[in-house]
């Protein structure tokens, strides 16, 4: 009977232990869930709040490649003004050479200083990107490389308005033949290489508008997850403790009365 007590004794204090392990789960769950989800909406605001910035960038990317068309299409129609038999000294070509150095090309340089920006910002995003990936059962791929292409594309319309400032500047001083069509196609050449920028950063736009959507669903579900492990670890520890207390109620009520069901014994008739 002693050696039962005894026993019994020492399932209890073991039971005790698991008790307060068992609480301490509980609250140490609790504790560290806030620190989970907050991290969670960081990196989402933070990636969302990239994104925003890179969206805003490549609108204003968009409308500097509009402006820059507008002002070779207002140089296309100054050409179309010249005639076979141009004079060196004519004011068309002053003209043509000041719309082409003043304003043509600081546009386009201005477009190719942007991109060069944004692209820094896509690749702080892709290193936030790759750390949600090491994370369980998250996949978010990284953004492309469209902004090189963009940047590669206004470099070499860059290129192409200084060869069509030069070749305006060489008429000024020498005749040359078939000045209209040599300059028409190269303006021609420009244009087609503004409109496939603007088609990529479009696209672009577009994949940055999805890419928005999918890290957002995707912490509203991390965020879900986090909460049901946190509920079900709570749940599985609560009923163990429940378990450790109803255990250690039967082994006190036998250290005391050296019977575990004393409390539920029938009285004698």
């Amino acid at each position: 009977m002693v050696l039962k007590r005894i026993l019994a004794t020492i399932v209890i204090l073991i039971a005790t232990i698991g008790f307060l392990a068992n609480a301490g789960g509980i609250a140490s769950i609790w504790v560290a869930r806030r620190p989970a989800r907050d991290t969670v909406t960081k990196l989402s605001t933070f990636v969302n709040s990239k994104l925003g910035i890179v969206q805003r960038g490549l609108a204003r990317i968009n409308a500097r490649l509009d402006e820059s068309r507008q002002a070779l299409a207002r140089i296309n129609n100054e050409t179309s003004k010249l005639g076979d038999r141009i004079d060196q000294n004519s004011p068309l070509l002053t003209e043509l050479v000041s719309a082409t150095r003043d304003e043509l090309a600081p546009k386009i340089a201005e477009t190719g200083a942007q991109a060069t920006a944004l692209r820094d910002a896509v690749i702080s995003i892709n290193a936030t990107l790759e750390t949600l990936d090491r994370l369980a059962f998250i996949n978010v791929p990284t953004l492309g490389d469209e902004l090189s292409t963009v940047s590669e594309r206004i470099d070499a319309a860059k290129s192409d308005v200084e060869k069509l400032r030069n070749a305006i500047e060489e008429a000024k001083t020498a005749a040359a033949a078939n000045l209209v069509t040599a300059l028409t196609a190269r303006t021609m050449n420009i244009d087609n290489r503004l409109a496939q920028t603007k088609s990529t950063a479009v696209e672009f736009q577009t994949t940055l508008e999805q890419k928005q959507k999918r890290v957002a669903d995707l912490s509203r579900t991390v965020l879900r997850a986090i909460n049901l492990v946190v509920v079900s670890l709570t749940a599985l520890l609560a009923a163990g403790a429940v378990g450790q207390v109803l255990l250690i109620c039967v082994c006190w009520n036998y250290v005391r009365s050296g019977r575990c069901r004393d409390r539920y014994a029938l009285s004698p008739t």
